[in-house]
This record gives C-alpha cells, structure tokens and sequence, in this order.
C-alpha cells in the first residue's frame, strides 16, 4: 500500500478523534445536564408525578441518563482519546451493549407510550379515555423494564466480540442474533416505533386543538395541550436524530468490504452519525422549556427560586445592639 491512502487514512483517524473531542464530548455532556435537570423538574411537581403522559415521559428521561452516563460517556472518550476500554475490559464490552439495548428499548417503548396516551386523554370517547391514568402507567412501566432487561440480557450474553468499524463496542457472533439485531432492533424497531409515534402524536394534536369546545377543567385542558406538545417535539427530534445513525449503522453491519480506506472512511461517517444520534436521548429539558410554559414555571421555581431562598436562609444578618449609656 502506498504512502497516500496510510497518510489519508491516518488523517481520517485524526479527523474522527478530534471531532469527537471537540463535538462529541460536549454533547454529551450536555445532554447529561438536559437529561439531570429534566428529572429534577419532573420530581418537584405534584401534577407532574400524578399524570401518566409525564411519568412515561419521567422515566424516558431516566433511562436516557443512565445510557449517558455508563455507556455514551465512555464512547466518546474512546474516541475522543483513542482509549478502548473494551480491550482494557472485555466484561466492559458486554455490560455496556446490554445497558445501551435495555435503556434504548425502554426510553423508546416509555416515549411511545406517552404519545399514544396523550392520544387516549385528548380523545373524545369516554372508554379510551379511561385508560390514560397513573395506575395503568405504573403496570405499563414496569412490564416495559421486565422485558427491556430480558431483552438486554441477549445483549450480553451473545455481544461478545470488537467492531472492525468502531472498535469501542462489540458486535454479536451468533449469525442468528446478528441479522435480528440488524434487521430487528437497528431497521424495525428503531425505525417502526418512532412512525407509530409520529402517527399517534398528529392524532393527539388534532384532539388537543379540539380542547377548548369541550367541558373538561381549564387545568387539565392546558396541561394536555402542552404535553402533547412536549411528546410531540421530542418524538419529532429523536425521528430526525437518529434516523441517520439507523441507516449507518446498518450499512456499517452489512458491509462487506474490508478495504482500510474504506472502513476508515466509513468509522468517521458513523462517529458523526453516533454524536448526532446523542441528541435523541438528551434533548428533553431544552425540548420541554421550549414546548411547555408550565414546565419553564417550574424550571424557574426549582432552579432559581428554591436556590435563592436557601441563600436567603443561609445568610447572616447582623443585629445591631445598641448598648445604653451609662450616665
């Protein structure tokens, strides 16, 4: 091989470890904050722990942190710094595809389950309506968590073997749970649940418009209408951001080609395509500031208020004595 592709493909890899130090890094780091900040505004309000659209929505945000913080994190400074962690620790490799597996299913399931319940609370049947409430919520969360965690299992057990494209994660042996992780998770899956959403949130936007004619509280009526346009703004920034990791993502599996120019070609593509695709698990606490004036009260109210009224009880206030003069 000549000096020129070496010196090409050495320049990719450089190009791939500073986009991820300077971008990727960043991102993540600031969607640990979005995704921090969003529970802390979940947690604080009553009327946000009682609804089931906000506790799918609660519990999307938590499973989105727990990916950032033990999985994507330490991507993007094995990139970033050319630090492969799975070689240091193979157990490593495994634990963090079955917490990317468990966390991506379940966010996405949760993030569904709120569009089609927002869809079940602005509808005008009284039965459907029926079903949107915190008890079902609960179950519906729980059986989510169940079978995330069995299916993340598989994960661990059958991932078990470095990526010739990105060789911070694993990638299965077992030919059989290859093509359904490929055609099942990365195309269906990722692909499939996002569309029912997308489907279920225009449906609860034509409900919630319909609101105003309709006798149900004020409170609840503007409640409904802003979380609907919550779900909907978050369901329409995870289709756009990780549409292009899905589709990479699959090229990348089904290649074929070994050529090095090539691969490293395709390595940059999917670290881009990767950081992007952070966005879809933490955007949550700038997408709901942005869709819901409730949940910005209630940012101001955690993040401002309660702050400086614990400054204010913090502080010292001298008291001045004045001590009688003694003729």
């Amino acid at each position: 091989m000549s000096n020129v592709p070496m010196d090409y493909i050495a320049s990719l890899a450089s190009a791939r470890s500073k986009f991820a130090l300077y971008f990727s890094i960043p991102i993540c780091f600031v969607c640990i904050l979005s995704e921090c900040f969003s529970l802390s505004v979940f947690l604080s309000l009553k009327t946000f722990r009682q609804n089931s659209a906000s506790a799918y929505l609660m519990f999307t945000t938590l499973f989105n942190l727990i990916r950032l913080l033990f999985a994507t994190s330490f991507i993007c400074i094995s990139m970033a710094f050319s630090m492969n962690f799975t070689s240091i620790s193979f157990l490593y490799c495994r634990i963090r595809g079955f917490l990317v597996a468990t966390c991506n299913i379940s966010a996405l399931l949760c993030l569904s389950l709120a569009v089609i319940d927002q869809y079940l609370a602005t509808c005008f049947r009284p039965q459907w309506r029926q079903y949107s409430n915190i008890r079902v919520a609960r179950r519906a969360i729980i059986i989510i968590t169940l079978v995330s965690v069995c299916h993340g299992l598989l994960y661990f057990i059958y991932f078990n073997q470095l990526s010739s494209i990105n060789p911070s994660v694993c990638m299965a042996t077992n030919s059989i749970f290859y093509q359904y992780h490929v055609y099942g998770l990365s195309i269906v899956y990722g692909n499939l649940f996002p569309l029912i959403a997308v489907i279920f949130g225009f449906l609860a936007y034509r409900n919630a418009r319909s609101l105003l004619t309709r006798t149900n509280p004020i409170i609840r009526r503007e409640l409904d209408k802003q979380l609907t346009s919550m779900v909907l703004l978050e369901i329409g920034i995870y289709a756009c951001t990780y549409t292009p990791y899905s589709i990479i993502n699959a090229i990348s599996a089904l290649n074929t080609n070994r050529e090095p120019v090539y691969l490293a070609q395709l390595s940059l593509i999917n670290a881009i395509a990767l950081s992007i695709s952070f966005l879809s698990n933490g955007n949550s606490f700038y997408t709901y500031n942005f869709a819901s004036k409730r949940f910005r009260r209630q940012t101001k109210y955690v993040f401002y208020d309660v702050f400086m009224n614990k400054c204010r009880r913090n502080r010292i206030i001298p008291i001045n004595i004045e001590n009688p003069v003694e003729i």
